[in-house]
């Protein structure tokens, strides 16, 4: 029996985080090289770094291109269990949700490119590589166009609107988004993000917040058609 590719992801996945915790390693702490993981897991290193990257979506590691990899800080639970409480308790208005995340995104490339931040556009676009992969081969989409969204805000080097981003990303996890696109919508949004990163390039802030502004047209035109048939 032949096991899966994704099937060995979510597996070094698990070991991953069993290992974080077995050895309580703490927030900031330098965590295990690339060739480390592959010896000790027995898997290819592509497994590893896909898994890698689903624990940075999910904000467990942080990679740093030449730097490492890293355990994540802050702890973001207490801010989750309040969310939660809230949610359970009043709801959450979606359209309002999508519109406070996109001004978060439109700010992100505010914060980049008006302080000029050098940012690492090689990791961002094998990313984007990944996402492109994911669209083409029916693989985990999400995925990568969550860790794409959010190590752009990572590059701003604030950490409390970095935060601010991972609170409103908590929300969204609590409300189930159904989004469906067809695979030549996906390859539009692929396109848009190797846009905005040539846009970040030459600092053109108007062209990047014009694309970043298209790339949320297809879910606000979603949540539209909810509300027309409620």
């Amino acid at each position: 029996m032949t096991i899966e590719k994704t099937s060995l992801v979510n597996i070094a996945t698990e070991r991953i985080k069993q290992y974080i915790q077995e050895n309580n390693i703490k927030p900031n702490d330098k965590f295990l090289t690339e060739k480390e993981l592959t010896d000790r897991l027995q898997v290819s290193r592509t497994v590893v770094r896909e898994a890698l990257i689903t624990l940075q979506s999910v904000g467990i590691l942080t990679i740093k291109t030449g730097g490492g990899i890293y355990i994540e800080n802050p702890n973001l639970n207490s801010i989750k269990t309040i969310l939660k409480h809230h949610y359970d308790t009043y709801g959450v208005k979606i359209k309002e949700l999508i519109e406070t995340r996109k001004i978060i995104e439109l700010g992100t490339l505010r914060l980049i490119i008006e302080k000029e931040k050098k940012i690492d556009l090689t990791y961002l676009r094998q990313i984007n590589k990944d996402y492109y992969n994911a669209i083409i081969n029916k693989g985990d989409i999400k995925k990568y166009d969550q860790a794409f969204h959010r190590q752009l805000m990572k590059e701003t080097a604030n950490d409390t609107f970095y935060t601010f981003g991972e609170i409103i990303k908590e929300y969204f996890s609590l409300v189930k988004i159904d989004l469906v696109q067809q695979e030549d919508e996906l390859l539009q949004s692929y396109q848009e993000h190797e846009t905005m990163l040539e846009a970040i390039e030459t600092n053109d802030l108007t062209t990047a917040q014009q694309i970043m502004t298209v790339h949320f047209e297809p879910i606000f035109t979603f949540i539209f058609q909810m509300e027309e048939t409620v």
